[in-house]
């Protein structure tokens, strides 16, 4: 048995290693409460030994190295203390992105795919080389899925974390979309240089929306790994929202787009501070799901002055 794993069946290292480990890591991880822990195992299996899920299944006599097998413990074993799985394997699957993700960073989630999606749409209906900017990038998944899939655009991403900007810089690297996005350090779109200003067709953010109140009730693997400043607001969860909100009409273009990501009691309130702000044509956008997550409003008049 492994050092430190009691349980690890010995059947592991026999002719059908790979049952062995995953029937094993199943049982420890549901233990732990471990949601879809099947599925967990095969992930981590399929990082540790660089094979893919099917081809575990196809060739369950394959030899598994003693490194792998190690690997794959320490693994196990972080996933049962409630690290997120991205962040115990290190990748998170967005879109056609395969990011690197660690605790520097948000773990980047479906729904916002679709926030993509709806600012790719707004890019195409722009034509041209519209300039857009992804306000507290993280990972990079918004500004590097933006550049990838639209290659027209000029796009610039900032953030107020410049650990988050280096993990951006690195997933740019490793995707080959180095210099295709300048990285911003700094506060919102105040971040940005000032040849911008009133110059931007599009600014697109998910921001922190979740408020004080809520946090203790979030997940041991949210609550206690993810980065708290790019999860938690203040105590409406709008707060970055409404600054945003300001800021954006004075580096916004005559027409030009605002597209936040919000939660779904959120949508209502955003509306209105957007209609009160002076947009036009506001409206909501629905996730995956069918759930209004999604706001936006256009630059209805002149740039603002600084």
């Amino acid at each position: 048995m492994a050092r430190g794993f009691p349980g690890v069946p010995m059947r592991s290292g026999s002719q059908r290693p790979v049952p062995g480990l995953l029937e094993w890591a199943e049982e420890y991880l549901k233990k732990h409460g471990i949601y879809k822990p099947r599925l967990n195992a095969e992930l981590m299996l399929s990082h540790c030994t660089g094979r893919s899920r099917t081809e575990l299944y196809a060739y369950p006599e394959m030899d598994i190295s003693p490194h792998a097998k190690q690997a794959f413990f320490r693994c196990v074993r972080r996933r049962a203390e409630r690290e997120p799985l991205q962040y115990v394997t290190g990748v998170s699957d967005f879109r056609r992105l395969e990011l690197a993700v660690d605790s520097r960073v948000l773990i980047p989630r479906p729904e916002t795919e679709t926030l993509v999606e709806r600012a790719l749409e707004i890019l195409r209906e722009a034509g041209g080389h519209p300039l857009v900017v992804d306000v507290g990038t993280g990972s990079g998944c918004i500004a590097l899925s933006l550049a990838k899939e639209h290659p027209e655009a000029v796009v610039h991403a900032t953030d107020g974390s410049g650990e988050a900007l280096q993990a951006a810089r690195e997933n740019a690297s490793r995707l080959g979309l180095e210099g295709l996005v300048d990285f911003h350090l700094g506060d919102l779109l105040l971040a940005l240089p000032g040849w911008m200003r009133g110059k931007v067709d599009l600014v697109v953010s998910n921001p922190p929306y979740v408020r004080e109140s809520d946090f203790p009730s979030l997940p041991p693997e949210v609550r206690e790994h993810e980065p708290h400043a790019a999860l938690v607001a203040g105590p409406r969860g709008t707060e970055v929202h409404a600054r945003l909100v300001e800021q954006s009409l004075s580096w916004l273009s005559p027409g030009g787009r605002l597209l936040m990501e919000c939660g779904e009691d959120q949508v209502e309130e955003l509306c209105s501070l957007l209609e009160s702000a002076g947009y036009a044509g506001v409206r909501k956008g629905k996730d995956l799901t069918g759930r209004p997550r999604m706001v936006e409003g256009r630059h209805a008049g002149r740039a603002v002055a600084a």
